[in-house]
């Protein structure tokens, strides 16, 4: 059976070529270390020894817990940086940072992918638990950089600014995807070239604003467990992030790679005014 004959490849298979037209890695944050302070008196730093390792301390309620992380480092506006590492201790998740410098915050995005067990939960038991269709489990904190929160600390706020678009996102020479961004929830892909071709799906996502027209998306596939976190800039009509699941069907060996795209809007709907 080859790619095209099945209904949905590996997060493996979905990685061959796809980080063809991604943004190259930076080098500004070399030598640098900031303090991130949590809303729940947790407290980060993080220090980054060169432009590929970095260390990541955790204190919380005076427990401490440090690793040293390969990471990715991309800047899609000046001083708004996009951090990419794994942290492993037993099991894996991964850790995604939206480091504003300009306004001094910070979004992380905290991505596990699901157990054995989690992944043979049929949809139908999930449907009728009440409990998410998809087993990735995303969590998004708010942090201030190198000063504790107070009332008066701004954050990256949720927005519909995306809802009732259709953007084609070209990921290499072969790879090409359209999003339509449905409602506050659920948005659909569907891949007009590339591997997964003729393909299409609806998934939860999650949407935040950065700047003006720059964009944190978020999505979370239920049939292969798969978390994309990408900012899209509609200035530049380009996006960067990554993708991340297993690397194959079964679960084990992860895969984590940058992506990039050139974007192009496809259609775009007035949202309603609310009364």
């Amino acid at each position: 059976m080859n790619a095209k004959e099945k209904d949905f490849i590996s997060v493996g298979e979905l990685s061959v070529g796809f980080s063809e037209n991604m943004m190259e890695p930076i080098d500004k944050l070399v030598g640098k270390e900031f303090s991130l302070y949590y809303e729940d008196n947790k407290k980060c730093k993080i220090s980054f020894m060169d432009i590929e390792a970095l260390k990541w301390l955790i204190e919380n309620g005076g427990v401490e817990e440090k690793f040293t992380c390969t990471y990715t480092a991309v800047m899609p506006r000046e001083d708004i940086y996009f951090i990419d590492f794994i942290v492993s201790y037993g099991d894996t998740k991964s850790i995604s940072i939206v480091l504003d410098l300009r306004q001094k915050i910070a979004t992380v995005i905290t991505s596990v992918l699901p157990t054995e067990e989690e992944t043979s939960t049929p949809m139908l038991q999930r449907a009728e638990r009440g409990m998410p269709l998809t087993a990735v489990n995303a969590s998004f904190e708010h942090v201030s950089i190198d000063n504790p929160m107070t009332n008066l600390t701004p954050q990256h706020e949720k927005t519909k600014d995306l809802i009732g678009k259709t953007i084609e996102f070209v990921y290499s020479a072969k790879d090409v995807y359209e999003h339509n961004y449905l409602n506050e929830n659920h948005y659909t892909w569907h891949c007009t070239a590339g591997n997964e071709e003729g393909l299409c799906d609806s998934d939860r996502c999650y949407y935040y604003k950065l700047d003006n027209n720059l964009y944190l998306f978020v999505w979370l596939e239920k049939v292969i467990p798969t978390a994309g976190i990408v900012i899209e800039d509609l200035d530049a009509m380009r996006s960067y992030g990554k993708i991340y699941g297993y690397e194959g069907y079964s679960i084990g060996r992860v895969s984590n790679f940058p992506v990039g795209s050139y974007a192009k809007i496809l259609n775009s709907k007035e949202q309603s005014m609310e009364p």
